[in-house]
């Protein structure tokens, strides 16, 4: 489950929902190219993003790289990252995270 792009913050996602989609802006990248705190472009709404790349693509990167995220995804703790790694099996890939 990778992407031959690197997501970084500011990046426009687009996530598609059968004959839809959505546009979310990364305010904070989790872990590379996995996990993203995003904000609905629409709603304006944060969400939680898990990459998957038969629905999710880059649509216009450094779309607003001056997005911030609306709480402290990092506070979670690293625990919390790695159980995602786990139930999403990205177990054998790089486990960076930072503002890419």
């Amino acid at each position: 489950m990778s992407s031959n792009f690197i997501f970084r913050r500011g990046d426009l996602l687009g996530v598609k929902d059968r004959e839809y989609v959505y546009g979310y802006v990364i305010a904070q990248v989790i872990r590379y190219n996995r996990f993203f705190y995003c904000k609905d472009v629409l709603t304006g709404e944060f969400h939680f993003i898990v990459f998957d790349p038969e629905f999710h693509f880059i649509m216009c990167p450094a779309f607003d790289p001056d997005i911030k995220p609306d709480i402290d995804v990092i506070s979670m703790g690293a625990e919390f990252y790695d159980a995602l790694d786990r139930l999403f099996d990205f177990s054998d890939e790089d486990e960076s995270s930072a503002d890419w």
